[in-house]
């Protein structure tokens, strides 16, 4: 649009092991997930000796970002399971075969948590595993005999075809227990930024969403920590007043990296303590929901 550079950039997030970034792009492109992740666009290479392990929807970009050597797709139980709902909702007659199938995918999830629940190695642990495999099976099973069927409704088909286009990425999950189903995580942690943004001042200057961007990084990536994102940063300003109005030094500032904080200053920041007006201090005030 004429005179509008701020028109149509996206919001990017990334969850890690660790942290959480945000970032504002001009496009919804490879280049966008290929800069972020290291990889170099003229050769299609991961950085050396690096494998990566992608949880997503079914997006282009990331089934490309599948092809190269060393990325796995995991994709999103969610999203396929979005699918039947969408199929059942446009056609009445698909209803009960619906709630079928989110009766069998609700039965994964039922076995993916009892596994997360479980001790690594234990009866109960096992159990779960070989019920989650049991799960898997019967829904290859299920969906295999379904496609075949003839005289299938063509939305079935259609949902059916793409269960079985991506299930060598929700299959995966059985080797990754330890990660979720889905990628809601990620979901959920643009929800706040998407619709604040349309009510946030300035949101429609680039330099104020970039700026956005960096402040959701840095909170919600506190925030996996389990730190008081209000103490956390509380204690970085009076840092920098301290320092004469600057950021702190390199060594100053790396007892602000949330997974390098000491004790000391975990214990100041967690989650659970909220400040006293006008302290900068700690008091305890419960678990936060």
């Amino acid at each position: 649009m004429a005179g509008k550079d701020s028109y149509r950039w996206w919001c990017w997030v990334f969850v890690g092991p660790d942290t959480t970034v945000f970032q504002i792009a001009k496009a919804r492109s490879f280049s966008v997930l290929a800069c972020h992740l290291g990889v170099d666009v003229s050769t299609g290479q991961l950085p050396a000796g690096r494998g990566l392990l992608l949880s997503s929807d079914f997006y282009t970009v990331y089934q490309s970002m599948g092809a190269l050597d060393g990325v796995d797709n995991l994709w999103c139980w969610a999203h396929i399971r979005r699918y039947f709902v969408r199929a059942g909702d446009a056609h009445p007659q698909l209803r009960a075969w619906r709630e079928e199938w989110l009766e069998r995918i609700g039965g994964l999830y039922a076995a993916h948590s009892a596994m997360a629940a479980a001790e690594a190695g234990s009866s109960a642990y096992r159990l779960a595993a070989a019920q989650l495999r049991a799960e898997l099976n019967g829904i290859d099973a299920e969906r295999r005999a379904q496609a075949a069927r003839p005289g299938l409704h063509p939305a079935a088909a259609k949902v059916l075809a793409t269960l079985d286009r991506e299930w060598e990425g929700l299959a995966r999950h059985e080797q990754y227990p330890e990660l979720p189903l889905d990628n809601n995580t990620a979901e959920r942690a643009l929800r706040g930024p998407v619709v604040g943004r349309k009510n946030y001042y300035g949101s429609g200057s680039v330099a104020a969403a970039q700026l956005a961007s960096r402040v959701w990084t840095i909170t919600a990536t506190a925030e996996r920590a389990g730190l008081n994102v209000l103490a956390y940063l509380t204690s970085y300003l009076q840092a920098c007043a301290q320092a004469g109005g600057k950021p702190p030094g390199a060594e100053a500032l790396t007892r602000f990296l949330p997974w390098a904080a000491d004790q000391a200053d975990r214990h100041r920041w967690r989650r659970d303590r909220t400040l006293s007006p006008g302290t900068g201090t700690g008091t305890a005030a419960g678990p936060a929901p």
